[in-house]
């Protein structure tokens, strides 16, 4: 019997029991191969779905786009566990080029190889001219990517050319030419020699801001060969709700040098929250679990973020390289940083930055408040100092008002409000870590009226 729903087609691929001469679209007649499914053009609507239990070898490249409301989607069926695809050191395992209205959910994706490569496990590479749209990349498992995250390397060959889920469009975007409705969502990365999730376009170090509707939401990354999420080329990016640990744990000095765990580059109004960011390795330099980066525009926010242990600390300003004239500040608000180390804030390039009803926490010596700097662009207000004792180096020159300290000799001069009285007990805190983002709701709420209060 046909798998057709009103008028949408059904298609199964089956590894172990299909057969390429078959119509495939019955559980009964399934296709067997990557290259059955790399050789049909597919029509909105269409389904295609993979056994669970199967695995194949290759890449697959789908061909055909869905419609609105009539996606193509990409899925499992049947009992057991996620169907794999094993890239075996292919550009990528599943390769989603110049085709919109696609959703790809719960596969499991590797790419091994011997040696290190431009290698993805999932990629979107939108079309040259046009524009490229609603595409969702969901549920997928991505591991075992034998990428590359070696800094200085040739163009085009470098850590920031693969990913496990990289986005991306051949040339420079523009108004007419760009990313639309791109959703990566709630996907499991991990154990990749790259980057966790890499939204660009091809030409690099370029202020060209024009993909829209860009969202990185609820996926978790562990253990990367060098960052774990960056996204650039997107105007007002959302990127909510992901956990990133041990970013750069399969990385090295010599080879990847400097990375971060979630930052953006060219990029407008970017807003950054309700993430967990930690254990971020610091090699050279940066090492932070956030950076707002060359070119970016507007206002870019970091809020009711969770970051601990991050070698290199919270935050690193790198706002003035390759500055975009339509550069506002950064803000970060009501985020909750544990035992970051080195530092606070890494750098300053001189732009403005607004600290404010953020929790800093540190049970061990230091940290810096800036590293590099002094931190004249930097301004804290209505901060939670909680520290073992005073900063290494003291308040340095960042501006302070009306912040709260605490379990420190020397306060900052210019804080003529300062207070040392907690304006809300941590002693919850301190006898356990939260032990994720979830577990910080009830203090971001408190940070946030803190702020609240005090401007009435």
């Amino acid at each position: 019997m046909t798998a057709e729903v009103n008028g949408k087609r059904i298609f199964y691929v089956d590894n172990n029991n299909g057969d390429d001469s078959f119509s495939g679209l019955s559980e009964d007649e399934p296709w067997k191969s990557l290259e059955r499914v790399n050789g049909q053009i597919f029509l909105p609507g269409d389904t295609i779905c993979l056994k669970k239990g199967g695995q194949w070898h290759g890449m697959l490249t789908p061909k055909g786009s869905g419609a609105p409301f009539l996606p193509i989607i990409l899925k499992s069926y049947g009992e057991g566990a996620m169907p794999v695809i094993h890239g075996d050191g292919r550009y990528a395992a599943i390769l989603l080029e110049d085709v919109s209205f696609w959703t790809v959910q719960d596969i499991k994706v590797t790419n091994q190889a011997e040696t290190r490569k431009v290698r993805q496990g999932i990629c979107i590479s939108g079309k040259p001219q046009g524009i490229t749209r609603d595409i969702v990349i969901e549920k997928c498992e991505i591991s075992q990517v034998a990428g590359e995250n070696r800094r200085n390397r040739e163009v085009y060959e470098s850590m920031y050319w693969n990913s496990g889920i990289y986005v991306t469009m051949p040339g420079r975007s523009s108004e007419e030419d760009h990313l639309h409705n791109i959703i990566i969502s709630n996907n499991y990365i991990h154990d990749v020699l790259t980057s966790g999730i890499r939204v660009n376009q091809q030409e690099d170090f370029i202020n060209d801001i024009h993909h829209t509707h860009v969202v990185v939401r609820g996926n978790r990354i562990e253990r990367t060969g060098s960052d774990g999420i960056i996204v650039a080329n997107c105007i007002s990016p959302l990127i909510d709700g992901n956990t990133c640990i041990d970013a750069g744990a399969l990385g090295s000095l010599e080879d990847t040098r400097l990375i971060a765990g979630i930052w953006v580059c060219a990029t407008s109004n970017a807003l950054i929250q309700r993430n967990e960011v930690a254990g971020t390795r610091l090699f050279e330099n940066d090492g932070t679990a956030f950076d707002t980066d060359w070119g970016t525009a507007g206002d870019t926010i970091f809020q009711y973020n969770y970051t601990h242990g991050n070698q290199g600390g919270f935050w690193l300003d790198c706002m003035r390289i390759n500055r975009n004239r339509d550069c506002g500040r950064t803000i970060l608000r009501y985020n909750i940083s544990i035992d970051d180390e080195r530092c606070l804030i890494q750098d300053d390039y001189g732009l403005p930055a607004d600290i404010y009803g953020n929790l800093f926490l540190n049970t061990k010596e230091g940290p810096q408040i800036c590293c590099h700097k002094e931190g004249e662009s930097h301004r804290f207000y209505e901060n939670i100092f909680h520290f073992s004792n005073s900063p290494l180096n003291g308040w340095q020159k960042s501006s302070f008002f009306r912040n709260w300290y605490y379990g420190m000799g020397d306060l900052p001069e210019g804080d003529k409000k300062a207070s040392i009285e907690l304006p809300f007990p941590l002693q919850e805190m301190l006898e356990k870590m939260p032990s994720s983002s979830r577990e910080c709701e009830k203090y971001w709420g408190r940070l946030a009226a803190l702020v609240e209060t005090k401007k009435e």
